[in-house]
């Protein structure tokens, strides 16, 4: 902004004229060139203007008139200055207040667009969204980090605390309890005291009792084994009675079971032994033939009827066949007479339709042979000229033709326009789709870089804590050497 202020201010600046570029006594600071003076040509000879006071310079100057000409230009130079810092002052100062207002809003404007732009690529953008979504993300997990430990940190301090006085509680407690332990060991000791005088009294009382109870079992105990042996001397020769009693009366029964089996032997020499197979029948060779003649008999009879039901089966067969063969020969009879008939139908009015069409087709030849000889006598009386119907009917169709062909000509012709002309369109669209996409392609790139832009003032927008708190994926190694995240922990 100052330069541009700068610039107009050396824009206009105000001399003693209007326009000091082309005043005589202009300063050096207003011309457009350096020592302009001298560069200026003198009047040509013969003029009404050459002479010395009209125009002093195409003679050599003396000292005097440098030092008149050096005063008056001082003095026009103190003029001038006055005048421009007397006249000018309101002027520039308001000048400048409209250069300072006019920058002040080109820049608020530029400012304003800036925002536009820079709000909608944050809407529009799905990687600003993201961004934005990733560092609210960060945010909300720095703050729950910082709370997860403040509360850890305050759960710590009241556990300390819990734990001094769970200690000082501990301590009192063991101390309580080291009190009562000593004084109930000194109360087990004596019980134990007490009790071991007792249990000594007690076992000794004891030993002496069992002393007296054992000699009294022993004494028990010799008693009974000989009132056992006695009793089972008497079971012995009881069982050895018992055993001679029945030693008796087996050998008794067996004695009567052989007398018994010897009587039944005798018995069975004396009567004939009869077998199984006796109760049959008899079994005599006349017995035999006559079985024998049965079963062949009955073998015979058997030939004999399955011969008649045979010769009676085939009889039947024979007869259905011949039957079923008169059936088909009656039938093929009537069959080849009903074609045949048919046949000769079909003949008789072939035979017809092939006469009415020959006397049909004489007719017609005699109807075509009346019809051109009437057409031969009646072309012979007309007279033929140039401008008969048939020669008006030839030209005009040669007429036609050429009338066709040079409507196709035009047509091609057009067609051919029609071509190029598609041509042309379709190479002017294809530039033009080329030009798009490559346009497009400057903006996407345009657009990628202030995207790229905003992203990275985004990020440098937030703070140290915020970015550490970010997922490491957001960040390129770029990214992470220009924020300075090479090395930081990532939650």
């Amino acid at each position: 902004m100052p330069e541009n202020i700068n610039r107009q201010k050396s824009r206009r600046q105000y001399g003693a004229w209007d326009k000091p570029g082309v005043s005589l006594f202009a300063v050096i600071s207003q011309e457009p060139l350096n020592n302009m003076l001298s560069m200026m040509k003198p009047l040509p000879k013969g003029s009404s203007d050459y002479d010395k006071d009209a125009y002093p310079m195409i003679q050599k100057s003396s000292a005097a008139e440098n030092a008149v000409y050096r005063a008056i230009k001082f003095q026009v130079e103190q003029l001038a200055l006055k005048r421009r810092l007397e006249m000018s002052s309101k002027e520039e100062e308001r000048r400048i207040n409209n250069e300072l207002m006019r920058a002040l809003m080109e820049e608020r404007r530029a400012e304003v667009v800036a925002k536009s732009k820079l709000v909608q690529l944050q809407r529009n953008v799905p990687e600003l969204r993201d961004l934005q979504v990733e560092v609210n993300v960060a945010k909300v997990a720095l703050k729950v980090r910082q709370q997860m430990l403040a509360e850890a940190q305050a759960r710590s301090v009241h556990k300390q605390a819990e734990r001094e006085e769970a200690q000082a509680q501990q301590q009192q407690v063991e101390l309580q309890v080291l009190k009562e332990k000593l004084a109930a060991d000194q109360k087990a000791h004596a019980y134990r005291e007490a009790l071991m005088n007792q249990i000594a009294e007690s076992t000794e009382m004891r030993e002496r009792k069992q002393h007296e109870t054992k000699l009294q079992e022993r004494q028990e105990l010799i008693n009974f084994q000989k009132q056992y042996a006695l009793e089972q001397q008497q079971e012995a020769d009881k069982w050895a009675q018992k055993r001679k009693q029945l030693q008796e009366s087996l050998n008794k029964t067996f004695a009567q079971k052989q007398a018994a089996r010897e009587a039944q032997e005798m018995a069975n020499r004396v009567r004939p032994q009869r077998g199984i197979l006796d109760s049959y029948g008899p079994t005599t060779a006349a017995f035999v033939a006559k079985d024998m003649k049965r079963r062949a008999d009955e073998m015979q009879a058997r030939e004999m009827n399955s011969v008649r039901l045979g010769l009676q089966l085939s009889k039947i067969q024979h007869d259905r066949s011949a039957r079923d063969e008169l059936l088909m020969d009656l039938l093929e009879h009537e069959y080849s007479v009903k074609e045949s008939k048919r046949h000769l139908e079909q003949m008789l009015e072939r035979h017809a339709e092939c006469c009415a069409n020959h006397e049909k087709v004489g007719k017609q030849r005699e109807e075509d042979k009346y019809f051109r000889e009437q057409r031969a006598n009646i072309g012979n009386d007309i007279r033929r000229d140039s401008t008969s119907f048939g020669e008006r009917q030839h030209h005009t169709y040669e007429h036609r033709l050429a009338s066709m062909h040079k409507k196709n000509e035009q047509c091609y012709h057009y067609m051919e326009q029609q071509a190029m002309a598609n041509e042309q369109r379709r190479n002017a669209d294809a530039e033009a789709a080329r030009n798009i996409a490559a346009t497009w392609a400057q903006l996407q790139e345009a657009q990628d870089a202030a995207v790229g832009k905003e992203r990275l003032r985004v990020l440098r927008s937030q703070p140290q804590e915020v970015l550490n708190a970010m997922r490491p994926y957001i960040f390129t190694a770029n990214k992470q050497k220009v924020l300075n995240l090479e090395t930081s922990k990532h939650i």
